[in-house]
């Protein structure tokens, strides 16, 4: 029988297997944000007859992909482990309103880098010490600390906003604080997640808790150390939102939430963790959200229609790219 006749005779993939086998393909989770970040530049610079094309707009763009790119970091450890912490934008106007208030009691721009990133952590590790003890969901506790940190930031500041010495800001903004910091920050976590046994028990639990458990992997430990990195990351982010406008309003990490969870998707990673985790989604993803955002805006979308558009985005991606994995990380997957 000639292999014409074999392939005559064998069964037609349909639609389902068809998605299933490109999402599947190894390359898949790398090649798909690229894709989709340059159809939004192409179309953006088509809809706007090339001014979206301006190096004004891409730094623009580039800065604010900055902030939501630390913050898309931060939790791709926590998506890992197959978790989910929306809390995150509140954790971050919180840490900011502390550094912010340090700082001008101090005087001391490092006690306020500091004060920020450690309150980060701490906020941080309680959503995890919160899930582990009791038992609940992730996800569960983030919904709880959304309201309880957006209080104590409405609490503190109330109507009024929070400035900080704008000079002070200027100079950190121009020595290249933002870029010197998130560069460290993005080698240290790209070390951790992809060149230790800690990054690889982290896809082994998010593959397969149980059988991670049974291998000897402690679960609660490698949930610490996920939500200890990103802490480290929403702590860098509220520095960032602090030195770029040199004040802190309630209005801070509102809708940040979403933007991070969009662009850790965008960039490739499965909300239900597992092998196919990485470090970078979070700095794709953020790129390519700000470019979406920045695109509709300059198209004339309302604020509104925008908020829509991406959460329609991402209910589409979390179906194109969001199935968990069957399998567990090899040594070979870095």
């Amino acid at each position: 029988m000639s292999d014409t006749e074999i392939m005559k005779g064998a069964p037609r993939l349909s639609l389902t297997d068809r998605v299933s086998i490109v999402k599947n393909n190894p390359s898949f989770s790398f090649t798909f944000p690229i894709v989709v970040l340059l159809l939004i530049i192409s179309v953006f610079g088509a809809a706007t007859g090339g001014d979206f094309f301006g190096k004004n707009i891409f730094v623009g763009i580039f800065n604010q992909a900055i902030i939501i790119g630390t913050m898309a970091t931060a939790v791709s450890f926590i998506y890992t482990t197959g978790n989910l912490d929306i809390s995150v934008g509140n954790t971050m106007a919180l840490s900011a309103t502390i550094g912010a208030l340090v700082y001008n009691l101090t005087g001391n721009a490092n006690l306020m880098v500091v004060s920020a990133i450690i309150s980060g952590i701490l906020l941080m590790l309680f959503n995890c010490t919160m899930s582990v003890i009791f038992g609940v969901k992730s996800i569960t506790v983030a919904i709880v600390m959304i309201q309880l940190y957006s209080a104590i930031v409405s609490n503190i500041l109330g109507p009024e906003t929070l400035k900080v010495d704008y000079a002070m800001c200027k100079i950190m903004e121009n020595a290249g604080f933002r870029y010197a910091a998130f560069i460290i920050y993005f080698i240290l976590c790209f070390i951790v997640f992809h060149l230790t046994s800690a990054g690889r028990e982290l896809r082994f639990i998010g593959g397969n808790e149980i059988c991670a458990n049974q291998t000897g992997m402690n679960a609660n430990k490698a949930k610490y150390i996920s939500f200890f990195m990103a802490g480290i990351g929403v702590g860098l982010a509220a520095v960032f939102t602090i030195i770029r406008t040199g004040s802190v309003s309630t209005e801070v990490g509102n809708g940040m939430g979403m933007d991070v969870m969009l662009a850790t998707v965008l960039g490739g990673m499965s909300i239900f963790g597992g092998a196919k985790s990485n470090s970078y989604a979070g700095l794709l993803g953020a790129l390519t959200v700000s470019a979406l955002n920045k695109g509709l805006l300059m198209v004339g979308i309302s604020p509104t229609v925008i908020q829509g558009v991406r959460g329609a985005v991402f209910l589409l991606l979390v179906y194109m790219n969001s199935e968990r994995p069957q399998t567990l990380p090899t040594r070979q997957q870095v």
